[in-house]
């Protein structure tokens, strides 16, 4: 019977940390108000006008494939994080502090890098423009 208790505890810590139930403290506060944003004025330029401000690339394959690559790259980067998290303080720690550079950088390796991959990240550059007086290759 003791497992109970601390299996509840546990699971008000979680929903805790995963921000569905808010900690004690902040019950009894207002919710923080969003700053008002204006208005967007309407845009002479229409999206069909190919200027690229404001207009999202069509669903094509290489989105797709980002899309179905992040569903293996999250977890894979929430394990990568976890790992080198526990290499971050366990060099902090037995180095008493002296390793803080270290500790530093294998924290930032595994953690802040970019953790969605995007349809650009996975599409080839343009080609390069030919330079003045070169002709251009045949296709």
């Amino acid at each position: 019977m003791t497992r109970f208790p601390s299996s509840v505890a546990i699971a008000v810590l979680s929903t805790m940390l995963a921000g569905l139930l808010p900690p004690a403290t902040a019950r009894g506060q207002a919710p923080p108000t969003p700053p008002a944003a204006p208005a967007p004025s309407p845009s002479p330029r229409s999206d069909a006008d190919g200027d690229g401000v404001g207009a999202s690339r069509p669903v094509d394959g290489y989105t797709v494939g980002a899309a179905a690559l992040n569903v293996f790259w999250v977890p894979f980067k929430v394990a990568e994080c976890g790992v080198m998290s526990g290499f971050a303080l366990l060099g902090f720690v037995f180095t008493l502090g002296a390793g803080r550079d270290w500790s530093a950088s294998a924290l930032e390796e595994g953690c802040v890098h970019k953790w969605l991959i995007q349809g650009d990240d996975l599409r080839p550059p343009p080609p390069l423009a030919p330079a003045p007086g070169e002709r251009p290759p045949r296709p």
